[in-house]
């Protein structure tokens, strides 16, 4: 079981996430259980070469914007505090540049796993 230590007065949990591609890439991202899938900008899509460009697949989504409709891409590999899970799909998309992380770890990653959310400790396992 793989535990991370968090401050349960803050507004939101960040965890660093691996992600393979052509290439790996680090990104901070934010715990997002209402998100169903993980979200991952253009510029991280693109150095992982999963081709947000021609996606087979596009859905609609809702962003501070408004509706706006999104390229789906399978990554090969994401990585969550030594868990690892293979082809997770992601949607592509910037988030606006105050959100202070660079995507969402959503649930194509999270329902592959047992994780638990401790408040009162202020600790996250993922097993």
């Amino acid at each position: 079981m793989a535990e991370l230590n968090f401050d349960s007065k803050a507004p939101i949990i960040v965890l660093q996430v691996e992600l393979k591609g052509r290439i790996i890439e680090t990104a901070r991202m934010a715990l997002d259980t209402g998100s169903t899938h993980l979200l991952i900008p253009w510029r991280i899509a693109s150095a992982l070469d999963v081709h947000p460009e021609s996606p087979s697949q596009r859905i609609e989504t809702v962003t501070p914007n408004g509706v706006e409709f999104v390229p789906v891409v399978l990554l090969p590999s994401v990585k969550v505090l030594g868990k690892e899970a293979t082809n997770v799909t992601a949607i592509v998309h910037d988030l606006p540049p105050k959100s202070y992380v660079d995507g969402l770890l959503g649930l194509s990653f999270l329902n592959k796993f047992k994780v638990t959310l401790d408040f009162k400790k202020g600790v996250i396992s993922i097993d």
